[in-house]
């Protein structure tokens, strides 16, 4: 059964902040907006929603920010993590329910642990090179992605620890683009009519408010240090997991 008008005016206005968050950070929407959308529409047409509008904020992130538009950095964990992507997208169509529950505990017994690690070390002062150990954390992260619709905060853990805040955000704007069009492309082919219909008209009902959150969140982050914005990173991928962990337990 589809939701009714009262609930998709609470799930736009959602979207519009959620992806002020994106705007801000580069990553986070899908932290508020799969727990809340899997509810109504059930989870595969929720992380294949979440696909769409990762890729048209990315896309629109991408056209608007010259720091995520001119660079190159994050291409090769960008194609490990479509790998890893199109794997978790098989895998929610295919595993029981239970298994996919306790995966999802398990990382988020493991994304509390880095959260608290990150708080200790603090911001990255200065930038390395990405190279196949960030490949690797992509593909995991692009499978959890998949598999839950919340790749950003399993990525964000590990490049947390070689980037700056700025830097960050926009590699992730760019990896995280790539991952939601492999999600999407992949739900097509292997979700079935009735899923496709309810993606659909869910990201159709948040595109606007998307679009306004982005806009918002794209002129705060121009205005934010790179401290404040470390804490922000921080506190999205807490809120992340405590959100996984209580879907999991329901």
């Amino acid at each position: 059964m589809s939701p009714g008008p009262e609930q998709l005016a609470a799930v736009a206005l959602l979207a519009l902040v959620a992806h002020g968050l994106k705007g801000l950070t580069g990553f986070g929407p899908a932290t508020l907006f799969v727990p809340v959308a899997s509810l109504l529409f059930g989870q595969p047409a929720a992380v294949a929603a979440s696909g769409v509008l990762d890729a048209t904020s990315g896309a629109a992130l991408t056209a608007a920010d010259r720091r995520v538009r001119r660079g190159r950095e994050g291409l090769l964990t960008g194609v490990f993590m479509a790998a890893g992507t199109a794997a978790g997208v098989v895998a929610l169509t295919r595993v029981p329910e239970a298994v996919a529950a306790a995966a999802l505990v398990l990382a988020v017994l493991a994304g509390l642990a880095a959260v608290v690690d990150a708080g200790r070390r603090g911001p990255v002062g200065e930038s390395r090179p990405l190279d196949a150990r960030d490949g690797a954390a992509g593909l995991l992260a692009g499978f959890v992605g998949g598999l839950t619709g919340i790749g950003g905060p399993p990525l964000v853990v590990h490049l947390q620890r070689v980037l700056t805040p700025h830097d960050l955000r926009a590699v992730v704007t760019r990896v995280l683009l790539v991952a939601a069009v492999v999600r999407v492309a992949t739900f097509l082919v292997v979700g079935d009519d009735a899923q496709v219909a309810n993606a659909l008209l869910l990201a159709a009902v948040c595109l606007p408010p998307q679009l306004a959150g982005l806009l918002a969140g794209a002129r705060l982050a121009r205005r934010v240090s790179p401290a404040r914005l470390a804490a922000v990173n921080g506190a999205v991928v807490a809120v992340s997991v405590l959100l996984a962990a209580l879907g999991a337990l329901l």
